[in-house]
């Protein structure tokens, strides 16, 4: 998609935002929870992320050149697991069915690469979950790579 303006999000963006939760819930997710369990948990995470926000967090809203929101990303300071040196950690994203495929998510995460390397970041790190290939995929393609991996085994 050609010509994807990216901004800050204002207040404003508050709805379009939580607009977009069910899709976050509805990601391909592993068999042991159910769509209820995965939007309780897309409830308290963005409740959590956004009821006291980090100063130093951002999230940016894409916008299409004839106005409309196509989707969000959110990032804030983070630590690096092993050596708990300050990071960049994406938290968020998430696109308008629409926007899939054409480009916007790329220039979201470039825009969070830029966010991360302004603030002298070595490191960017996210957590996706291993069942949404899709986005495992995308992550992948852009340089991203599993630094750890959290198995679980239904009892």
């Amino acid at each position: 998609m050609s010509d994807v303006i990216i901004r800050p999000a204002t207040k404003a963006d508050t709805a379009f935002m939580h607009s977009l939760s069910p899709r976050l819930s509805g990601v391909p997710r592993p068999p042991w929870h159910d769509l209820a369990a995965m939007e309780g948990f897309q409830d308290r995470y963005m409740t959590a992320t956004f009821a006291a926000p980090d100063k130093s967090a951002q999230t940016l809203i894409a916008w299409s050149a004839e106005g409309h929101r196509l989707g969000y990303i959110h990032m804030r300071p983070g630590k690096d697991g092993v050596t708990e040196e300050p990071c960049g950690y994406v938290s968020l994203l998430a696109l308008t069915q629409e926007a899939e495929g054409v480009g916007v998510a790329h220039a979201l995460m470039q825009a969070a690469e830029d966010w991360a390397r302004a603030r002298g970041y070595r490191l960017l790190s996210l957590d996706v979950f291993a069942h949404n290939r899709h986005a495992v995929d995308f992550y992948a393609r852009r340089g991203f790579e599993a630094e750890t991996l959290r198995m679980v085994k239904p009892l």
